[in-house]
């Protein structure tokens, strides 16, 4: 029998997973790779420029980075050859460009089968992804995953690519492929190109909503394709603030 591994876009979901009865080692993404610096010659030197900008943005050390979140990245890389791995993402920009990071890793094993597995379909939003999964959700959600083939790989690794060096037009490009491991992808790449996050905020203040669990709320209602949390809301809003 293979191995199997599940990663996960954060410890939430992590957690959820353990509940039910699906089997397998579970690895944690615990990265925010939607903001920062991520440009480096080297895997060492990556870890060095994220762990910088994950202390600045989040209060966190770099050492709580390495042993929280480098830590899991190097299960991804010790995960053995022709093993099974599922990848438990959303369809927001967040969790996508964190998928693509995670594929890029496992891009260098030989002989992975490689999933993606959606959230349930959601009637009145589908950026919530996993949040309303319930165990027979899960476990449904992974009986319906989609095997990654060679091309849509190779699409993942050119996103990440041009992702990792803001190259706008190569994003544009490869926005427009079909893959069936992929089924917003050019609507989170749009959102990513034509709408400021922070232009959305000062409109808000500016318009009255100054509080921040309002704008929050806001935020989450018309630009759910970010996929931010409080944190990356919060960090916005009080950019916006200090500049009045």
């Amino acid at each position: 029998m293979k191995n199997i591994f599940h990663i996960t876009n954060g410890d939430y979901l992590a957690e959820d997973l353990k509940k039910t009865s699906i089997e397998g080692r579970i690895i944690v993404c615990r990265e925010a790779l939607i903001s920062g610096n991520l440009k480096a010659e080297s895997l060492e030197e990556f870890w060095e420029i994220r762990a910088k900008s994950i202390s600045e943005d989040y209060n966190v050390s770099k050492e709580s980075y390495y042993e929280k979140s480098v830590s899991e990245f190097e299960k991804v890389l010790n995960i053995s050859e022709d093993s099974e791995v599922n990848l438990w993402f959303e369809d927001d920009l967040f969790c996508q460009i964190n998928l693509w990071f995670c594929v890029s890793l496992l891009s260098t094993i030989k002989d992975l089968k490689i999933y993606r597995v959606f959230p349930k379909t959601a009637s009145e939003n589908h950026w919530k992804g996993f949040a309303d999964s319930d165990n027979s959700d899960l476990e449904k959600s992974l009986k319906s995953r989609v095997l990654f083939n060679k091309n849509d790989i190779k699409l993942t690794l050119n996103l990440w690519k041009a992702y990792q060096n803001n190259d706008i037009d190569s994003l544009k490009q490869l926005s427009e492929n079909q893959s069936d491991c992929f089924q917003f992808l050019k609507e989170v790449i749009e959102a990513y190109i034509n709408i400021k996050p922070e232009d959305f905020i000062k409109n808000q203040i500016e318009n009255g909503l100054t509080d921040f669990d309002s704008v929050f709320k806001k935020f989450q209602e018309e630009l759910g394709m970010f996929g931010f949390g409080d944190l990356q809301v919060k960090k916005i809003y009080d950019k916006v603030l200090n500049k009045k």
